[in-house]
């Protein structure tokens, strides 16, 4: 009994599937997609034109295409638990 009691929290959040529930995931984000397209708009100073998620594995990814002042349109990518662009 007391061997069951020791097993990581993180495994009470699995599925039946052995998968991580979307509770988890959400705890793993540094930011919010919203927040993403906020920074990404002040730090490029441009507006975003399209923003999604984008799932590789466990790992979450922001693609947010933007429209620069100078009519130019670009896309930034930024991790969803770091924050960081890249």
């Amino acid at each position: 009994m007391l061997a069951a009691s020791a097993w990581p929290a993180a495994d009470a959040l699995a599925d039946g599937r052995g998968r991580r529930g979307p509770d988890r995931t959400m705890a793993e984000r540094a930011l919010s997609l919203d927040e993403a397209v906020a920074r990404a708009e002040r730090r490029h100073n441009a507006r975003a034109v399209r923003a999604e998620e984008k799932r590789h594995g466990n790992r979450v990814e922001y693609r947010i295409r933007l429209l620069g002042n100078d009519g130019r349109v670009f896309e930034v990518r930024v991790d969803a638990a770091t924050g960081r662009e890249g």
